[in-house]
Parts: structure tokens; sequence; C-alpha cells
């Protein structure tokens, strides 16, 4: 049977996180994110996006790399080489300087949390800032071109502690005052 343990703040997920570990695992989460990558003249205003995900934390970014295009290339692993390009976050880390999937801004001290995991899976719904469902097909014309990630790059998102309403990870479920409210948009 999972505990399920209510939260009220930020900083209480980042301490659950921090005693998780650095051990790979899959964990599901639910959030209500703003959508900020949107053009001025969408004509819905305030969109957020309501996803249930699952997805893998602590996965070694280098060795996923090194994985697909030793597959690719059809060699062995300690064949391929490959360094990490720039990144806007840094990872907090454990005492003995292992990396958490907990990342904060590298250049400036705003005081977020991300979680960085590699997504697996996940469902979503768009809603207006009435709590209208606005359906992604009508979305579409304002999202911004994404630009092409090379297919031997897996995706990482980095999903700031604030959006997440719900996170389960490790026999924990951990809820966020506004889960219910999530909730009850993905059950429709």
């Amino acid at each position: 049977m999972n505990k399920v343990v209510k939260m009220i703040n930020t900083l209480e997920m980042v301490g659950f996180i921090k005693t998780n570990g650095t051990q790979c695992r899959f964990v599901s989460l639910m959030s209500n994110t703003p959508v900020v990558k949107i053009k001025k003249d969408c004509p819905y205003k305030n969109v957020r996006k309501v996803s249930k995900k699952i997805g893998l934390l602590n996965a070694n970014y280098n060795t996923s790399v090194r994985n697909r295009i030793a597959e690719k290339l059809g060699v062995k692993l300690n064949e391929v080489e490959y360094t990490n390009g720039e990144v806007w976050f840094k990872h907090l880390q454990t005492e003995d300087s292992k990396n958490l999937p907990l990342v904060v801004n590298k250049e400036k001290n705003d005081g977020k949390h991300y979680l960085q995991y590699f997504p697996h899976s996940s469902t979503s719904k768009y809603v207006s800032e009435t709590g209208e469902e606005i359906a992604e097909e009508l979305l579409k014309p304002y999202f911004y071109k994404e630009s092409v990630r090379p297919d031997f790059k897996p995706c990482v998102i980095g999903i700031d502690l604030a959006n997440i309403c719900e996170l389960k990870a490790s026999g924990v479920i951990i809820q966020m005052p506004d889960f219910a409210e999530a909730e009850a948009i993905l059950a429709d």
C-alpha cells in the first residue's frame, strides 16, 4: 500500500527528492503547467497544460546518448565518446557528489527547483483560465515550431516543482494543495 503524504510547498518536495536518492527509477507525476511557448495572438489567454506523466529519474544522459550512438553505428559502448553540451542548469548533489534529479538555474538564483526526468509516456489536456478544456488542435496554430532534436539524443524535461501536483516515487505519493483540481481535469 502506498503512503499518501500531503505537502504544502515545494521545499518539502525538495526534501523528499533529496532523500529519495540517486537510483534510476520510474516515477509518475501529475502537473499543471502554464503554456508559455505560445504566440501572442492566441485567442486563449493563460492556457495551462494539465498532464499525467510517467518518466525515469536519475538516468545518465551521457550514457544514454552513447548507447544510442553505439547501437546506430554497430559498435561497442566503450568505443563511443560523447561530451555533453552547455546547459542552463546545474544538478543538486548528494554529500558524496552524485547528481540528484533536482536542478536549479546555474546563472540566476530565483529559488526555483526543477525535477529532471526522461519522459516515457504522457496524457495531457489544455485548459483556459476559466477551466474550460481547449482541444489541442485549436491551439496548434499558436504553438511555436519546436527545434528538431537529433534522434540519438533522448528527450529530457525539467519541470518546475511548483507545477507538480502529485509525485509517485518509491512507494510514496506526494500530493500538493492543487492536486484535486488537476485530477478532476484529467478525469473528464
